[in-house]
C-alpha cells in the first residue's frame, strides 16, 4: 500500500513540475494549483500511513507463559486463573493479607504510580499502615522518622540519607510516594543494607566478612534453595564486572541481600500491615524476599508485579502482574510526562575519606566525561569553582544549573591539577 501512495505522490510531483501544454494558458495556474492541492493530500496520507505502521510495531502487549492471549497496557491479571481484574478486585483481595510487596523497574515512572495507587488505597482502610522501602539503609531509619514526622525538606532530606551515593536513580521518580508519606505521617521501614557489604561478599564470599559487616546483615542466611538458585545462576551469566567472577560467591550475595531485607521487614512488622517496595528480581517467583520474610514471620502476603508491554513471564512470576506502558511509550504516548531530564555525565564515583574530592572509578567510552578527557583514577575536585566532596555535591551542581550544559571540572590526576570543559548530556531515562 505505502508503494502505490509514494507512486502516486512521484507522480503528481512531477506532474506540478512539468509545463502542460495540454491546458490552455489561462488554465495553467489553476492545473498547478489542483495538482500541488493533490500532493499534499497524498503526502499527507502517505505519512500518516508511515506512522500507523511504526505505531504496530511497538511492543503492545505483555504475555504470560501458558495464557494464549496478551494484555495491553492498564490490565491487571490474576496470573492463578488468568482472570482479568479490576482495581477495586484487586485491592479487595490486597486487604485480607499482611504483606504486600509492589515491585517495580525502578527507571519506569508508570510503576511508581502503581505503588502510589495502592499506597494510598491501603492506607485508606488501615491509616496505622507501614511502608517498607528497599530504596534506604537500615542505619539511616533515624532520617527516615524525622521526614515522616515532617521535621526535614527535601534537600536537607536528600543529604542526610545520602539518596545520590546510596540509591542514585533520579529522585523525581520517588517524589511523590516519599510527599505522601511525609503528609499522612507514615511510618517508612529502611530495609536495605549498604552496598559495600553486599558487593564485597560477591567479590571475596560471605566468610570475607569481618565481625562489623557480620552485625550488619542478617544472622540467618539460606542458600540452600535450588529454584532461586538457578534463578540467579541464569542473571549471573549476563553480569559482567572484572571483580566478580566466582558464582558460589554471587550467589551468597544475592541472599545476603535479601534475607536482610526479609529480616528488617519481620523486626518491624509486629502485628501491622505493610507494603513494601522494592525491585521487581527481589520479589520474582517470591523466593527472594517474600519467602524469606513469610519464614520469619509466616504472615499471609501477595506479590504485584508492574510489567512493561514487550515483556513475558512465568505464571508463577507473581500473584499479579499490572501491565503497563515501556518507558519509552510512556512519555511518548503522553500517559504520564516522565521524570525530568536528567543530566549524564558518564563517570562512576566513589567517595574519599579525609580527602578532598571524590574518585572516578570508571568513565564510560564515548561518554561527555571520556570526550572531555577524564580518565578513571582522577578525583574530581570541583564544578564551576564549587567544591565536590559528595555525590551529591556533583548532583547539585549539574542539576541546579538551571539548563547549563557545559561544566568545568577541576581534575586532580596524580597531583597535577587541570581544568576540563564537560559537555553534559541529558536524557529523560
Amino acid at each position: 500500500m505505502l508503494k502505490s501512495y509514494r507512486k502516486m505522490f512521484v507522480f503528481v510531483v512531477r506532474l506540478v513540475s512539468l509545463r502542460d501544454h495540454s491546458c490552455f494558458s489561462r488554465q495553467r495556474g489553476l492545473c498547478a494549483r489542483l495538482s500541488i492541492t493533490i500532493a499534499c493530500t497524498l503526502l499527507c496520507v502517505y505519512v500518516s500511513a508511515c506512522a500507523v505502521i511504526q505505531k504496530l510495531k511497538m511492543p503492545s502487549v505483555a504475555r504470560i507463559k501458558g495464557i494464549s492471549e496478551g494484555f495491553e497496557a492498564g490490565i491487571i491479571v490474576r496470573t492463578e486463573t488468568g482472570r482479568v481484574l479490576s482495581f477495586e478486585e484487586l485491592l479487595a483481595d490486597l486487604e485480607g493479607v499482611q504483606v504486600v510487596y509492589v515491585g517495580e523497574k525502578h527507571s519506569n515512572q508508570a510503576h511508581h504510580d502503581i505503588q502510589l495507587k495502592v499506597l494510598k488505597a491501603l492506607y485508606e482502610k488501615d491509616p496505622t499502615l507501614l511502608v517498607g522501602m528497599e530504596m534506604f539503609v537500615i542505619s539511616d531509619q533515624h532520617v527516615l522518622d524525622k521526614w515522616s514526622a515532617g521535621q526535614l525538606d527535601e534537600e536537607t532530606f536528600l543529604n542526610k540519607i545520602g539518596w545520590e551515593e546510596k540509591w542514585k536513580h533520579d529522585f523525581a521518580l520517588y517524589r511523590a510516594i516519599l510527599d505522601f508519606i511525609r503528609e499522612e505521617s507514615l511510618k517508612v521501614v529502611a530495609v536495605n543494607v549498604p552496598r559495600p557489604i553486599v558487593e564485597k561478599v560477591a567479590r571475596v564470599g560471605l566468610d570475607g566478612l569481618s565481625d562489623d559487616e557480620r552485625h550488619q546483615i542478617a544472622q540467618e542466611i539460606d542458600t540452600s534453595r535450588e529454584k532461586h538458585r538457578s534463578y540467579i545462576e541464569s542473571a549471573f551469566g549476563t553480569h559482567e564486572s572484572d571483580e566478580i567472577d566466582v558464582f558460589e560467591f554471587f550467589y551468597e550475595a544475592q541472599c545476603v541481600w535479601e534475607d536482610s531485607m526479609a529480616e528488617a521487614i519481620s523486626r518491624a512488622l509486629d502485628n501491622k500491615r505493610m507494603v513494601v517496595i522494592t525491585g521487581n528480581g527481589h520479589i520474582a517467583h517470591k523466593f527472594g524476599i517474600p519467602y524469606r520474610a513469610f519464614r520469619r514471620t509466616n504472615a499471609s502476603f501477595r506479590t504485584v508485579m508492574p510489567l512493561a508491554v514487550g515483556t513475558e513471564v512465568d505464571r508463577d512470576e507473581a500473584d499479579y502482574i499490572w501491565v503497563t506502558p515501556t518507558e519509552k511509550l510512556a512519555v511518548w504516548s503522553g500517559l504520564h510526562p516522565g521524570p525530568p531530564r536528567k543530566p549524564v555525565v558518564g563517570i562512576r564515583l566513589k567517595t574519599l575519606e579525609h580527602v578532598k574530592g571524590v574518585l572516578i572509578v570508571d568513565v564510560m567510552p564515548k561518554s561527555p566525561a571520556a570526550e572531555a578527557g577524564i580518565k578513571p583514577q582522577d578525583t574530581l575536585v570541583a564544578i564551576d569553582g564549587n567544591p565536590v566532596s559528595s555525590l551529591s555535591d556533583l548532583h547539585n551542581a549539574i542539576a541546579g544549573s538551571k539548563g547549563a550544559s557545559t561544566f568545568l571540572f577541576k581534575i586532580d590526576r596524580q597531583g597535577r591539577l587541570m581544568e576540563l570543559k564537560v559537555q553534559i548530556k541529558r536524557t529523560n531515562l
